[in-house]
């Protein structure tokens, strides 16, 4: 598990929306902030107070998973979250522009934002429920960008959008 890399499931965005399990702090912040740019071990370096036993338990309730079609050991007896029911379905061209803009938005978060602010952008991309929200959000996040790193790196960031749609 340790040179393995993660990402996150629906139930793992889910839960970060809603909060509905117990996870301990340095969990919860894990889930938040994990993604498939490194390891597990690397990302446990990152995270105060985290073990890999908070790793494992993520795995465990089915809020990570491998990535890169590596498998991941199956969820224990914890089930995973149902899903969101008061989320509006994406349509299924939608369901395409939802999870480019996402992957997009939070690949893009921390290295153009910084870490604190890049935790704060990845936060508000996972509240998005929809492609819509996702692209109100864009706006604002090339508008941070400009801040952080100026109208160059705004412009590529806006080009790098104006793709994806």
């Amino acid at each position: 598990m340790a040179s393995t890399k993660f990402r996150k499931t629906e139930a793992g965005r889910a839960e970060i929306r809603e909060r509905r399990q117990a996870l301990s702090r340095p969990a919860r912040n894990l889930l938040v902030i994990i993604d498939d740019s490194r390891t597990g071990d690397e990302w446990l370096g990152l995270v105060a107070g985290a073990a890999p036993a908070d790793l494992q338990a993520l795995v465990d309730a089915g809020f990570v998973q491998a990535a890169a079609g590596v498998q991941a050991p199956p969820p224990a007896a914890a089930p995973a979250p149902p899903p969101v029911a008061d989320a509006p379905a994406p349509a299924s061209m939608d369901a395409a522009s939802f999870r480019a803009l996402y992957d997009y938005l939070t690949a893009q978060a921390r290295p153009r934002l910084g870490l604190i602010k890049g935790y704060r952008a990845v936060l508000d991309i996972e509240r998005s429920t929809d492609v819509a929200a996702l692209r109100r959000y864009a706006e604002h996040f090339i508008e941070q960008v400009r801040a952080a790193q100026g109208t160059d790196a705004a412009a590529e960031v806006q080009r790098d959008l104006a793709a994806l749609r």
